[in-house]
């Protein structure tokens, strides 16, 4: 008996989705085990000893930021699907790629591992109560529950982060080819769950670009970045050096997380797509911003190689 034409489009969306989903989970699993592997157990007894410098990080990227995006989002009206998008980035922090930025500026990238590792662990109990929050705030209605979410998180980001650091402590040859294998495994991951998002609802996916120029929301994700950059420079710290590595730090939110949300809790939403778009801002901006200060490098602290104080 043929499939009916329908069928066949519902059964390729239903695959895709599952895909999708598969594909954010693979990704935010290797990044974290790889991200493990670089931190010791000094990294460790540091970022506890350390409590200002943590505190200024977790201020910043926790209530700040997502500040930023119930603000932008209530003054430009922006559309539900853009809105939920921008929120569930805007409490999603430690992007992956933070590290890798503030090597290009020839800052101490280790720090900036610091800092993501720890913001990511923080954010296994904070994201889903901050989503539920600023829902609530906002009066979208959702069935959101933020108790769902604590168990996986834990699950795909702190005990991968673990496992990774237990390999560098014991293994430390084996940890540095298994990162580099985890970090290529991580992007192409990220990257096919970006397409299978425009894939899944190609439609919804020009609906929300057709709202980013139609809506402002564009200049928007824009103003967004450019914010938590300036946060981030503003409360990073007594040196240019530790306001460089948390400017990068705010501006770079974690799209495998938000899409790990979005695809378990936003299902019939378009929020996905917003995800999408908002990386590709977030890549831009982040990008000119370190190339600007690779051409602008630091006298004194970044050639002294001198470690970030609290």
């Amino acid at each position: 008996m043929p499939v009916a034409p329908a069928d066949a489009v519902d059964a390729l969306g239903f695959v895709l989705g599952r895909l999708q989903g598969l594909l954010a989970t693979v990704s935010i699993v290797a990044v974290m085990a790889a991200m493990g592997t670089q931190l010791t157990r000094g990294d460790v007894r540091r970022t506890i000893r350390e409590y200002n410098l943590v505190s200024r990080w977790v201020l910043a990227n926790l209530l700040a930021v997502p500040l930023f995006a119930v603000l932008l989002g209530a003054v430009f009206a922006l559309p539900n699907s853009i809105r939920v998008g921008l929120l569930l980035v805007a409490v999603a922090p430690g992007a992956p790629f933070i590290p890798q930025l503030v090597a290009i500026t020839g800052v101490n990238s280790h720090e900036a591992v610091r800092l993501t590792a720890a913001l990511t662990i923080v954010a296994t109990v904070t994201v889903p109560v901050l989503v539920a929050g600023t829902l609530a705030l906002l009066d979208l209605s959702t069935r959101f529950a933020p108790w769902r979410f604590l168990v996986p998180l834990l699950v795909v980001l702190v005990l991968p982060l673990v496992a990774g650091g237990v390999v560098g402590d014991r293994r430390p040859a084996l940890a540095d080819a298994a990162a580099r294998r985890l970090t290529r495994l991580a992007n192409v991951a990220l990257l096919g769950a970006l397409v299978a998002v425009v894939a899944l609802d190609f439609g919804g996916a020009l609906r929300v670009v057709t709202a980013l120029f139609g809506t402002g929301a564009l200049f928007v994700m824009t103003l967004f970045v450019l914010l938590t950059i300036l946060v981030g420079w503003f409360t990073g710290g007594p040196t240019a050096e530790n306001r460089r590595i948390l400017a990068l730090g705010t501006a770079g939110r974690n799209v495998n997380i938000a899409l790990f949300i979005a695809t378990g809790a936003f299902p019939a939403t378009e929020a996905d797509a917003s995800i999408v778009a908002f990386a590709v801002v977030m890549l831009v901006v982040s990008l000119l911003v370190t190339w600007y200060w690779r051409r602008h490098p630091l006298s004194g602290e970044t050639e002294s190689g001198g470690e970030v104080t609290g």
